[in-house]
């Protein structure tokens, strides 16, 4: 007999001998947690969000010190570098996020597939 230590141990997670059930399981716990990653990084995604226009409205007031306030300009610079990197990490961010919702829908199809061999 085959050794599949692996499957052995779905077997036990799920309470079931059966495959169908065992891979069910399996997706199901995968979906879950994907929504779990869905859920965290779109709220990264509005923490980043918010950020960014704090600092956008912070800048626009630092810059209205004009030429001759040497540490609200230095300030504003800096700012802007921290400003494009977090629309650099908030564009990244938002590509995962699409594709964890890819994941979602492809999570759906393998439960209902697990359905169907039920």
């Amino acid at each position: 007999m085959v050794a599949r230590p692996n499957i052995d141990h779905l077997k036990e997670l799920c309470g079931s001998n059966q495959l169908q059930h065992c891979f069910k399981y399996l997706f199901v716990q995968e979906w879950r947690e994907n929504e779990d990653l869905i859920r965290y990084i779109g709220e990264k995604c509005a923490n980043l969000e918010a950020s960014i226009e704090r600092r956008a409205q912070l800048m626009q007031e630092g810059e209205s010190f004009g030429p001759f306030h040497d540490v609200a300009l230095d300030a504003v610079e800096c700012m802007a570098v921290t400003q494009q990197r977090e629309q650099h990490m908030l564009v990244a961010l938002r590509g995962v996020l699409e594709l964890a919702r890819e994941g979602r829908t492809e999570k759906e199809h393998h439960v209902g597939l697990m359905d169907l061999k039920g």
